[in-house]
C-alpha cells in the first residue's frame, strides 16, 4: 500500500490551497487505501490553525483532520519565527522540528503531495 505525506505551505492569503489540503487529507483517510498518511504545518502553515479560529467554513474541516487519527505536525520554528505556538497549542497541534521528519517519510516511500 502507498503511504502519504501532505505538507501546507500555504496560509490564508491563498485560501483554495488551504482548503484543498484539508480536504485531501481527510478524503485520503476515508478512501481507506493507503497505508499511513501524515499531515504537516510548515511555513507560512502554521498561521493555518490561528486563521482558521472563527472560520465558519474551514475551521470544521481543519478539526475533522484533527479528530480523524492522522499523524499532524507543526514546525516549531516556523510557529516561533511567526508568533503562532499560542494558536498551535490551542488547537492540540503537536509541535516540533519537522525537517528530519520530512526526510524520513521520503526515504520511507511517502508520496509528498505540498499545498
Amino acid at each position: 500500500m502507498a503511504k502519504l505525506a501532505i505538507v501546507l505551505l500555504s496560509d490564508m492569503k491563498d485560501p483554495v490551497k488551504v482548503e484543498m489540503g484539508l480536504r485531501f487529507a481527510t478524503v485520503a483517510l476515508k478512501e481507506n487505501r493507503l497505508e499511513d498518511i501524515r499531515f504537516f504545518f510548515f511555513g507560512p502553515g502554521v498561521r493555518v490553525p490561528g486563521q482558521l479560529k472563527d472560520d465558519e467554513n474551514l475551521r470544521p474541516v481543519l478539526d475533522e483532520l484533527l479528530a480523524s487519527g492522522i499523524t499532524t505536525l507543526a514546525c516549531i520554528f516556523n510557529a516561533r519565527s511567526l508568533g503562532e505556538e499560542n494558536n498551535l497549542r490551542e488547537s492540540e497541534i503537536q509541535m516540533q522540528a519537522i525537517g528530519s521528519d520530512l526526510v524520513n517519510v521520503v526515504n520511507q516511500g511517502y508520496q509528498l503531495m505540498t499545498f
